[in-house]
């Protein structure tokens, strides 16, 4: 997802991932109508085994949720139903933005620690440094009662429940808001794996002005990097024009992915001259993090051509790959006319995996190929393959 800061500052992007399996509530719909569809469809997926009544009554809670957070300009808002050894658990996660308590992200943050432990003084609070740029984000670990209403309880009757909370504080650098981050669970049991998954959201923290979103661009053009092209879609041509090289990335990185370069050489087999302008390594946001406003490295990627081949060269590369890869613990992940796209096994460098993307250009007689690390964003927990 993807946000703006408010007009007459520097624009600034804010982005972060979610794990698949949290249903969002509409806090971004514009018109009644389409709060009401949305939460109807929620309800009938949630509780596609329950009945009717089960459903709407679901349904009319979410709608006054929904309500009271659009009221409150919430800017996400989502719960999990996930099962934890054997047992049903599940979670909220809010996402807002209220004014900073100071003008540097610092100052912002040291009074933000310092409002918390005076209010919560019996919760745990600290600050921290994410990954994102070092940015200080301070959290309180705690709990809560929750109390619900007769017409909600099972029984009839009143009822408190305690529940876990985390609150996630960042500044945001120049634009005098923060952002909070909420975790809420009733489901004290599974509440390790929750924090672990809240974590790993935190970690996937990106922002960037619109000069930093272009920076980016021209740092990939420079870098002759295209972005992964989709099994129906034509592979982009980088531009010849040379610069400054961007950023040098670790050497261990950068050996492991080179070395599963040198695997695809060898599969396809050296057919054509490979200039030394289109080979490039760098650290780049991958393609669905970009999509999401995400701009911070999250892949090494290693991209070289081959130049000077025949339409019908192409085609024997393309089933070189296939064949030799597949036959050395790769799989292929899509495929399309003239494209492949595979995945190798992971390693201590990169415990995700790798990609081999091929494309075919037979207009210009290339070979097009982009080996990289995995998007490392969301991967530091057990809950890893549920990010999008």
């Amino acid at each position: 997802m993807t946000e703006a800061a408010a007009a007459g500052r520097s624009e600034l992007h804010v982005g972060w991932l979610m794990p698949t399996f949290f249903h969002p509530l509409p806090v971004d719909a514009t018109e009644p109508e389409e709060v009401a569809d949305r939460i109807v469809e929620l309800a009938t997926t949630v509780l596609a085994d329950r009945s009717t009544d089960d459903q709407h009554f679901f349904a009319q809670m979410m709608l006054r949720q929904t309500a009271q957070l659009i009221e409150a300009e919430a800017e996400y808002a989502g719960m999990c139903f996930v099962e934890h050894e054997g047992e049903p658990t599940m979670a909220t996660v809010l996402v807002n933005r209220v004014p900073s308590l100071g003008g540097t992200v610092e100052e912002a943050a040291e009074a933000t620690e310092a409002l918390l432990k005076r209010r919560y003084a019996h919760d745990d609070v600290g600050t921290t440094a994410l990954p994102l740029d070092s940015a200080p984000a301070v959290t309180r670990i705690g709990g809560l009662e929750v109390t619900v209403p007769p017409e909600l309880s099972p029984d009839g009757q009143p009822q408190t429940l305690p529940q876990g909370v985390i609150q996630t504080y960042v500044p945001l650098p120049g634009q005098g808001e923060t952002m909070v981050f909420e975790l809420n669970s009733p489901s004290l049991g599974a509440w390790d794996m929750y924090a672990e998954m809240f974590d790993a959201i935190l970690g996937t923290l990106d922002w960037a002005t619109d000069e930093d979103l272009a920076e980016q661009r021209e740092l990939e053009r420079i870098a002759g990097i295209p972005a992964q092209p989709g099994p129906h879609e034509q592979a982009p041509q980088p531009e010849p024009e040379r610069g400054p090289e961007p950023e040098r990335v670790d050497e261990e990185v950068a050996e492991a992915v080179r070395r599963r370069s040198s695997l695809v050489l060898d599969a396809v087999g050296m057919r054509g001259p490979m200039g030394e302008e289109a080979d490039h390594l760098a650290s780049v946001a991958c393609t669905s993090c970009r999509s999401k406003g995400l701009t911070a490295g999250c892949t090494v990627r290693h991209h070289w051509e081959m130049a000077e081949l025949a339409p019908t060269t192409l085609q024997e590369i393309l089933a070189a790959a296939r064949a030799q890869l597949i036959g050395n613990s790769w799989t292929e992940d899509a495929v399309a006319e003239g494209h492949a796209v595979f995945t190798g096994p992971g390693d201590s460098t990169s415990a995700q995996g790798y990609t081999a993307s091929l494309t075919a250009d037979t207009e210009q007689g290339r070979l097009l190929v982009d080996v990289a690390t995995v998007c490392t964003r969301g991967t530091a927990t057990s809950v890893a393959g549920d990010f999008d």
